[in-house]
């Protein structure tokens, strides 16, 4: 899954890169991370297990890692656009190619 992210956001940073030159570079770049990140926090709330979780626990968990995610991912989004404001587009573009890439690795997996 982060593969797919990193490559579908790599793709957005070349492009940013040689269209509108190395500060939107950074802004896709940055973008992309943004959500490799919020994927990241995740994986690291729901799959944190102990041998005698029950179903309820681990239910709890998932809920607990997606309300981090999306406060992770919003955070950061909120941080990029600050940081490049000039080049906000690529950022959020970036964002959102790595965000197609989680939706169509989970519809296709």
């Amino acid at each position: 899954m982060l593969l797919a992210m990193s490559g579908l956001s790599g793709l957005v940073t070349a492009t940013a890169f040689f269209i509108a030159g190395p500060r939107a570079m950074l802004a896709a770049l940055f973008g992309g991370l943004s959500q490799i990140a919020a994927v990241w926090v995740y994986r690291r709330i729901a799959l944190t297990s102990s041998e005698n979780s029950s179903p309820k626990d681990m239910l709890g968990r998932f809920f607990a890692a997606e309300i981090a995610k999306i406060i992770a991912a919003l955070m950061l989004m909120l941080a990029g656009l600050i940081a490049f404001g000039s080049n906000a587009l690529w950022f959020l573009g970036a964002a959102m190619a790595a965000l197609a890439a989680y939706w169509l690795v989970l519809i296709f997996k």
